[in-house]
């Protein structure tokens, strides 16, 4: 029932370009075969291999050959003897190295891993070889291939229940999908829903429903999976006896396999429609639906399937009291289960109708034997379920520690999460800390340049001023050395007069021959030349009180005329005073006194 429900499109060709690949060298394949048995001589075995079948896989684009060289091989080589079938598998292996096709190299070993556990149930080979592919990916640098790997191998320990095995292979795939991302994983839908199959396996309806909502996130390469998917969702609602959401999700795979008209899914949801109506006690709705699908499980050779739906027709015939009816169907009930495995259920149910029949026919003691038979079909299954059990108990034992392992991650990464917040909170206030301060110091910059701006326009304001005062008190020097000079003249050509006199000696008052001209003169010159009289007296010691009043109108650029109106002395005299001057700053050869005042 498990397989038939969940497994049905498992291996189903995935594209038509792989169906016509596989018809193409199938065909080629038997048809010397089918003249051999004609002619009743053995088929030439090493046939396959000479006709090279994987040849064509490398004219497809890189992204198909895989999958085209699976179809293939499920087409042509899984019933074969071993011999033809690794032969087969080493040729493909051969182009794969000549190729230099990693992937397919790694498929390869896979597809070994798979023939031994068709033809050879559980077995080391199949182990071997899938160890073998999952070791080379990951050596090779190959996640997905990686990650398909260990997958499968998982799902080779579930196809033989052995849950406990499966469940880290299972969860560590999932791990390495999701490392790679979900959304670039091929028909990623596919290991979501072979995950949800385990766990609805092994009972744990909850995360099946949460792997089966995933899966159905993504698109399904093939019809078959979609409704695959669907069914398997009312399937976890039916066991929850949540009828109506279950009768939802048949409906809507019933709805899909008719679209696709695919008559097997069409038998299955209808079946599985019909149970559902029976738990509900509606059996007039439930009959149709399951004649159905006991019809097309007869048809695709379903016979455990078309036993279980047959099992249901049969009680319907006896709540209508149609007993002989009931009696005929369980003989056919016998016939299709007799010799297959794992049917203990089968034969339960099939032991209660035959008691109840026998009851109702007043036929005790056939009866009687019947429920013996019923109770050894029990106490079978209840060994069986105990194994089962017991399975099942390891393997919550490994999923509780997985869950604590899980749960110590979790902490350990919310702490770390937590620390990497605080950090995080940390240099975000530093960082607005740093912008404050920055800020404010950019606001303290800008106010002191404000300042200082203000302060140099005021200073410039000043020396504007002081050196307008300084020419300006200069300009009247002038003016008073030109009118000493024209009064001089004039007492020379004696035409004076006493009164005239005295006015001269008043103007030659207005020169920088008194203390107080000086001091008026030198204040406002320090003014525009501040440290001027210090700066020199550093450079040159010898200078005297005169010496410094030269300079100080030399560095006004007078003419000689103009500095000795001003010191009252004769322009002689400046020249002079020049000479000497020059001696006691002991200038180098060729360099003037103007070029002293401007290094100063």
């Amino acid at each position: 029932m498990k397989s038939r429900l969940f497994l049905y499109a498992k291996y189903c060709f995935s594209n038509i370009l792989g169906i016509l690949l596989a018809t193409i060298f199938f065909y080629g394949w038997l048809s010397p075969r089918s003249v051999a048995a004609e002619n009743n001589q053995p088929p030439e075995t090493t046939n396959l291999v000479k006709q090279q079948i994987f040849h064509a896989i490398y004219l497809l684009p890189p992204e198909k050959r895989v999958d085209s060289a699976l179809t293939l091989y499920k087409a042509t080589c899984r019933k074969i003897p071993a011999a033809d079938a690794m032969a087969a598998l080493d040729q493909l292996n051969k182009l794969a190295l000549q190729f230099n096709d990693r992937p397919m190299l790694c498929a390869t070993l896979r597809m070994r891993a798979d023939y031994y556990s068709v033809n050879n149930g559980f077995n080391k080979l199949s182990i071997h070889f899938y160890q073998q592919a999952i070791n080379f990916a990951k050596q090779n640098s190959l996640p997905l291939e990686a990650a398909i790997s260990v997958h499968l191998m998982g799902m080779y320990y579930y196809t033989f229940e052995h849950y406990a095995a499966t469940y880290p292979y299972l969860l560590n795939s999932q791990d390495m999908f999701s490392e790679i991302g979900f959304e670039r994983i091929p028909n990623i839908s596919m290991y979501l829903n072979d995950l949800a199959v385990f766990y609805y396996a092994v009972g744990d309806y909850y995360n099946a429903k949460i792997q089966l909502d995933e899966a159905l996130r993504y698109k399904s390469y093939s019809h078959r999976d979609q409704i695959s998917m669907i069914n398997s969702m009312g399937l976890i609602y039916r066991t929850d006896r949540q009828y109506k959401v279950a009768l939802k999700y048949f409906n809507t795979s019933l709805r899909l396999a008719k679209l696709y008209r695919d008559s097997a899914w069409v038998g299955i949801a209808q079946g599985n429609v019909g149970s559902v109506y029976l738990m509900q006690g509606e059996a007039q709705k439930a009959g149709p639906f399951i004649r159905t699908d006991y019809t097309l499980s007869l048809r695709y050779n379903e016979n455990v399937n078309a036993a279980i739906s047959l099992l249901r027709l049969t009680k319907l015939s006896v709540l209508q009291n149609s007993l002989g009816l009931a009696a005929a169907q369980l003989d056919t009930v016998r016939a299709l289960i007799a010799g297959q495995p794992g049917v203990l259920e089968q034969w339960i149910d099939y032991n209660d109708l035959r008691a109840v029949i026998a009851e109702r026919n007043g036929n005790l003691s056939e009866a009687l034997e019947y429920r013996k038979k019923l109770e050894t079909a029990k106490d079978s299954l209840a060994a069986r379920n105990n194994l089962a059990d017991l399975e099942r108990t390891r393997l919550r034992r490994l999923m509780d520690s997985h869950l604590v392992q899980v749960g110590k991650l979790k902490a350990s990464q919310r702490i770390g999460d937590i620390e990497r917040n605080g950090i995080i909170v940390v240099l975000i206030l530093l960082v607005i800390i740093f912008v404050l301060v920055y800020n404010r110091q950019l606001l303290k910059e800008k106010k002191d340049k404000e300042l200082l701006a203000a302060e140099k326009r005021v200073v410039d304001e000043e020396l504007k001023n002081s050196v307008s005062e300084l020419m300006l008190y200069t300009e009247n020097l002038k003016q008073q050395n030109h009118l000493i000079d024209k009064f001089k003249a004039k007492i020379q050509s004696r035409d004076e007069t006493m009164a005239d006199a005295g006015i001269v000696e008043k103007l030659m008052l207005g020169n920088l021959t008194t203390n107080q001209n000086w001091d008026e003169f030198k204040t406002l010159f320090l003014k525009v030349h501040t440290g001027f009289f210090i700066d020199f007296k550093k450079a040159f010691p010898k200078l005297t009180e005169t010496d410094m009043k030269l300079l100080a109108l030399m560095k006004l650029h007078l003419n000689s005329r103009e500095m000795a109106g001003m010191l009252g002395v004769t322009p002689e005299g400046i020249k002079k005073a020049r000479q000497r001057l020059r001696k006691k700053m002991a200038l180098p050869v060729g360099t003037g006194i103007e070029e002293a005042l401007m290094a100063i």
